[in-house]
């Protein structure tokens, strides 16, 4: 059969707003972990923020194959150790800022600081759960900088610890995306993988704290397995109490989306 396709327009038929979303199972494998699709996300990110989707093209082709069986193009992710050489020199993530809130261990966040990204020293120190877990009410002791991309894998779901005192894991998950919204750059991506609060649902709330929702993906095939993309698009910080208010209007009018 004829392959249909140049792998160029392949790949501009996967864009989304600029961001190139593979098909699930198909991410590259960076670490082999379940970080792969969020670096995948955060290389992209920068490639846009710095205006270089071209060379982001040059990145990925050596991944773009043709699968006979099925004919179509497709993202090889055995091939991942070719790219590697291509982004360690480009170092694209070079004078962006990143930060996530509790990581899962520090392999990819070496990864990403041999691309040239500058990791934020409150990533290992913030603590998301217990006693003096980070909240609205006091996330200003925390952070006195605003960040080009923020990101989390794992965090907001209901079994990650976030719940507290009698509120639900949506409530406690919206609290931390407020957070998010508030120390992510205008025109900054903040990108959230595999949880249960993980969900373009809530894209009405995301409108109300800054961030326009980019794509929301399945990244395979297990329960949550999902990837949200979004861009803050304008200054706004919001306090505890504003948010408070927002999320108990939008309960009122959906209260199975939001009560849960």
């Amino acid at each position: 059969m004829v392959q249909s396709l140049s792998k160029l327009e392949w790949f501009n038929s996967k864009l989304r707003k600029n961001f190139l979303v593979p098909d699930k199972n198909q991410f590259p494998k960076f670490t082999g972990t379940s970080y792969d699709p969020t670096i995948f996300a955060i290389i992209n990110a920068a490639y846009i923020v710095k205006d270089k989707l071209s060379d982001f093209f040059r990145v990925v082709e050596p991944l773009i194959v043709f699968d006979k069986d099925k004919n179509i193009l497709k993202i090889d992710n055995s091939q991942s150790e070719k790219i590697k050489e291509i982004l360690f020199h480009d170092k694209m993530l070079s004078d962006l800022t990143l930060f996530e809130l509790n990581p899962k261990g520090t392999e990819h966040l070496d990864v990403l600081r041999q691309l040239g990204a500058e990791i934020s020293d409150e990533t290992e120190n913030i603590p998301a759960a217990g006693s003096n877990a980070i909240k609205l009410k006091n996330w200003k002791r925390g952070f006195n900088k605003k960040y080009d991309i923020t990101f989390s894998n794992g965090l907001m779901d209901e079994n990650s610890g976030i719940k507290y005192e009698k509120h639900t894991a949506v409530f406690s998950g919206l609290e931390l995306y407020t957070l998010f919204a508030n120390i992510t750059k205008k025109n900054g991506f903040s990108i959230h993988s595999n949880g249960s609060v993980i969900s373009s649902l809530y894209e009405t709330f995301f409108q109300f704290i800054g961030f326009n929702v980019i794509e929301y993906f399945r990244t395979n095939d297990e329960n949550f397995k999902f990837t949200m993309i979004m861009q803050k698009i304008n200054k706004k910080e919001m306090n505890f109490d504003e948010f408070f208010y927002i999320y108990n209007e939008l309960k009122r009018r959906w209260p199975t989306r939001y009560g849960n």
